[in-house]
């Protein structure tokens, strides 16, 4: 029988009436809450975290972590060998982001087929002209392909069916069943036949090490002329000179940005300037709602583990997701 949390880390930007609700349902646990500066002291004798950023040196020195909670679904930079070694389990916020970046992906599809950055242009310099508006385009009977078929991945495929699109998802695994809205699905190593038959290429991906630079030159000359790309999912997953590059050529039509490698975007990045260019700087997940989500899977993960029932979002440190 596993000891259970008495003490739990909360270590988020979250409005403080999520913890004080945390607290009053777990009146046994002392939860309390930290800078993320201070967490390497914060965690020493800590059961439990919860964070989106934690040094390894933390990791290192908690006598007693038992539990590490993401409040984010990537986890590149946590599985190291240290957390490997030490036998803590590592949850992520996986799901808690499936409507707000769906929601977040349709926009920029929306504002590139209806030219909104353009508009918003002209209506600063009170410009009246729609003869300036040219290449609109209507989203429906174009297709989608969805590179990482996650809850992200299915909630963008729900919402381009609901458009009158088609959908083509793209998974590590095909074998597993196919979503309702998906209407082909394709295995990762049929990438670039894949990525031949869109118009538009969404890219929610965790970053492992088989994904680290899988939209590649290669990739983007895969994709056909005037092709949109949008990457919801980790920066490290693009090979970005590559993708500057592909706009640069006019080979991609226009990218929406809200990820890149590195963040923040350099200031002198060409990418600022692309007009074809949308750029969001991580804000995607960023709903009030996502607290909602994030602190209820935080609930009812520390019921089970307090239980010693299954946890749910436990990462595969092999896999990295």
């Amino acid at each position: 029988m596993r000891e259970p949390i008495r003490s739990l880390v909360i270590s988020l930007p979250a409005p403080t009436n999520y913890v004080e609700d945390l607290q009053r349902a777990f009146p046994e646990v002392t939860i309390t809450t930290a800078d993320p500066d201070n967490l390497t002291d914060t965690l020493l004798e800590a059961d439990a975290v919860v964070a989106w950023r934690i040094p390894e040196e933390a990791i290192q020195n908690a006598r007693n972590l038992k539990w590490i909670h993401r409040g984010a679904a990537g986890v590149e930079d946590l599985v190291t060998p240290t957390l490997r070694d030490s036998g803590i389990i590592l949850t992520n916020s996986s799901g808690v982001h499936a409507t707000n970046m769906s929601e977040h992906v349709l926009a920029c599809m929306l504002a590139f087929a209806r030219r909104l950055p353009k508009l918003i242009d002209m209506q600063r310099e009170r410009e009246w002209n729609g003869k300036r508006v040219i290449g609109v385009f209507e989203l429906s009977g174009q297709t989608v392909a969805l590179a990482g078929l996650g809850d992200i991945g299915q909630a963008v495929a729900t919402r381009a069916k609901a458009l009158g699109m088609n959908t083509i998802g793209i998974r590590r695994n095909p074998a597993l069943p196919r979503p309702d809205d998906v209407d082909m699905l394709m295995s990762s190593e049929r990438l670039h036949e894949a990525l031949e038959s869109a118009n538009h290429v969404v890219n929610s991906l965790p970053l492992t090490s088989s994904t680290r630079g899988m939209f590649d030159a290669a990739a983007f000359e895969a994709m056909r002329p005037g092709t949109y790309f949008y990457n919801v999912g980790r920066g490290g997953t693009v090979d970005q000179q590559a993708l500057i590059t592909a706009l640069e050529r006019g080979r991609l039509a226009g990218a929406a940005l809200d990820v890149t490698d590195p963040e923040p975007l350099p200031k002198d990045s060409p990418l600022w300037d692309m007009p074809n260019v949308i750029i969001t700087a991580h804000t995607a997940g960023k709903t009030p709602q996502m607290w909602s989500r994030v602190f209820k899977l935080v609930e009812v993960n520390l019921r089970r583990y307090n239980a010693g029932e299954p946890m749910i979002n436990v990462v595969d440190l092999d896999a990295g997701y």
